[in-house]
């Protein structure tokens, strides 16, 4: 135990204390947050400038109701949309002069209205680019209002009338547990779900491909060599797990400490948001568990994958099954979080490989069954200690075989020998 204690500690202080722990440490929720918040900033830019669009308006009746439709202002008071006529017979004169103008960016786009808009499903739009799926689908919507408004005129009916039977209805959504209600939004259980299942999965994979990284290196630079003189195979293996585990552990500790800061500080100046985002005691406890159980799963293949190969490019080659096999539970995470209940749901979660991600998942959305949970842990664990059994008998050989990938037959004979 000394001598694991001895592996575990230099390599904890190895990894703990480098810049590159400290960068991810401190860089990683703000890459997190970027993920979350960049999309909705980078939407925003370029938003305090109003849109020139012109109208070719083959009705002679569409300009006006469109300006009516779509009157959103900008911060700066000014309306967004500018909705210029374009006259018919000059259109059809210099239509490559209006072309032009799309192109220069004078125009953001032209809207042509057929004379027939009334009995047909579509207009035309041209622009530079089409990309801008947000300005496309408020004009679709503003010109499906119009439309939609003057064909109820045309057959008589109250479009006003008519609105108000048909307009829609909202959803509020109730959480029930244990007999007790609490309000909850899909938005704010998918976000939670999301950010954590995220979280896990990508330090899964890190720190599991940091030890098949460390191992190659160990081996590339003989270093292996001199740690195997004064421990054996299997207490270096361990050593090795343990350490990198403390390591991810620590900086667990780290993230949660600074997003309780942050969270502390936010629900001071906005009070609403801890309403809306809730994470239990719980759930953070059940986090760490299922990144051990995960660590420990896929860390030992990692080594495994390290001990069989000499350098990173055929590491990267054999490594590939093992990054399936944690890619795998991830994709189904998303048709597990439409119904986390049912049988296939139940099932995987309780199998190795998909347990740290499936169930962390369940117990995040639905809380399963405690024998459920338990179930799954006592199974990962008996898988845990098989996979280190296995990798035990392939590190003893593979980490002092260089120059060679080995290969199926091989690896089968180190695993037989005793």
């Amino acid at each position: 135990m000394l001598k694991i204690y001895k592996i575990v500690k230099r390599e904890f202080l190895t990894k703990v204390f480098t810049r590159g722990f400290i960068i991810s440490t401190i860089l990683g929720p703000v890459f997190m947050i970027g993920i979350i918040l960049a999309p909705a900033y980078f939407m925003t830019l370029g938003s305090d400038k109003p849109l020139k669009i012109g109208v070719l308006d083959y009705t002679a009746t569409f300009a006006e109701p469109l300006r009516v439709a779509l009157r959103d202002t900008l911060s700066t008071g000014e309306r967004e949309f500018q909705f210029i006529e374009i006259d018919i017979k000059d259109y059809t004169q210099q239509t490559a002069n209006y072309l032009a103008a799309i192109e220069s960016g004078e125009f953001k786009g032209i809207v042509v209205i057929p004379e027939n808009v009334y009995g047909s499903d579509s207009v035309l739009f041209m622009a530079k680019t089409v990309s801008d799926l947000e300005l496309v689908q408020r004009l679709r919507n503003g010109i499906s209002g119009i439309v939609r408004h003057q064909r109820l005129q045309l057959e008589k009916l109250d479009p006003v009338k008519i609105e108000q039977l048909t307009r829609g209805i909202s959803i509020y959504t109730i959480k029930v547990h244990e007999g007790t209600e609490t309000a909850r939004g899909f938005g704010e259980e998918y976000l939670t779900a999301m950010i954590f299942l995220v979280i896990l999965y990508m330090t899964i994979i890190i720190y599991g491909s940091s030890i098949m990284r460390s191992v190659i290196e160990e081996k590339s630079s003989r270093i292996i060599e001199i740690l195997l003189s004064s421990c054996n195979s299997f207490q270096l293996m361990m050593g090795k797990l343990f350490g990198v585990g403390a390591v991810g552990l620590v900086q667990y500790v780290i993230w949660v400490s600074m997003g309780m800061g942050v969270f502390m500080i936010v629900t001071n100046t906005m009070p609403a948001i801890a309403d809306s985002v809730t994470v239990s005691i719980s759930a953070l406890i059940f986090f760490i568990i299922f990144f051990i159980i995960g660590f420990f799963t896929f860390s030992a293949l990692y080594a495994a994958v390290g001990a069989m190969c000499s350098d990173m490019q055929d590491a990267q080659a054999v490594s590939m099954p093992v990054t399936l096999l944690i890619v795998l539970p991830f994709l189904i995470s998303f048709m597990v979080i439409r119904d986390p209940t049912s049988d296939i749901a139940r099932i995987l979660s309780l199998l190795p490989f998909f347990t740290p991600l499936i169930m962390f998942l369940r117990v995040l959305l639905i809380h399963p069954p405690g024998l459920e949970i338990v179930l799954s842990i006592l199974i990962n664990l008996v898988t845990i200690v098989g996979i280190l059994w296995v990798t035990a008998k392939i590190y003893r050989v593979g980490i002092l075989m260089y120059g060679k990938r080995a290969t199926l037959p091989e690896i089968i004979r180190w695993i037989k020998y005793r």
